[in-house]
């Protein structure tokens, strides 16, 4: 359905707008691989729109291999970025060295090795979609329990794993019928977050 696809494509283009000015202020490197990972993202459904214009063999092909490679980069990027969450909320002297922080984009050499088995493909992505959603789950419930300034933000987590959970309980044919049931759901997700980070961002001005 056309009209989620753009709805998808201002959302994740108002993150990709909010997510460059936290990028550029303090604590950018936290948000740096987000950002990145959300202007991906937002290219990513602009093809899909233009590919539910012009629905030839050739369009639908290009944006096929839009569609699978940018979904792995976002996933690397977004991987990378939490990892640096998980290490500035350590002491200092407990956190482990910046640059593996830059592991999972490793993932994106990975895939070559799987590119021709559409199983490992599956396996690949509902792993490491899972693997996010979990240290997102943990670090967010973690930081709600001392502070409901993060609650926004674990509300938006809350809604990526139940597009999680549908998306991948589907059959590749009632995941196509019904993508604008986990799109919005993936809409919902990303807008929500973008408010929780707007939220917990205020919240820590008023503080200082």
């Amino acid at each position: 359905m056309l009209w989620v696809d753009i709805l998808l494509m201002v959302v994740s283009g108002y993150a990709a707008f909010e997510l460059i000015k936290f990028a550029q202020g303090r604590g950018r490197l936290k948000f740096l691989g987000l950002t990145v990972a959300a202007f991906i993202f937002t290219f990513m459904q602009a093809t899909a729109v233009i590919g539910g214009f012009y629905a030839t063999s050739a369009v639908t092909t290009v944006v096929g291999f839009i569609l699978e490679w940018g979904h792995l980069i976002c996933l690397a990027f977004i991987l990378s970025a939490l990892a640096v969450f998980v290490r500035e909320s350590k002491p200092v002297f407990a956190q482990f060295p910046l640059i593996y922080t830059a592991l999972p984009l490793f993932i994106i050499i990975s895939y070559f090795f799987v590119y021709d088995s559409f199983v490992l493909k599956k396996w690949m992505f509902f792993l490491y979609q899972g693997g996010a959603l979990l240290v997102s789950l943990m670090m967010y419930g973690l930081y709600s329990y001392r502070s409901r300034t993060y609650l926004i933000i674990l509300a938006g987590i809350g809604l990526f794993l139940l597009c999680y959970i549908l998306f991948w309980s589907f059959s590749a044919e009632a995941r196509e019928s019904l993508s604008w049931l986990w799109k919005l759901l993936l809409a919902g997700g990303i807008a929500t977050t973008i408010l929780g980070y707007k939220y917990a961002h205020k919240k820590d001005e008023h503080v200082e």
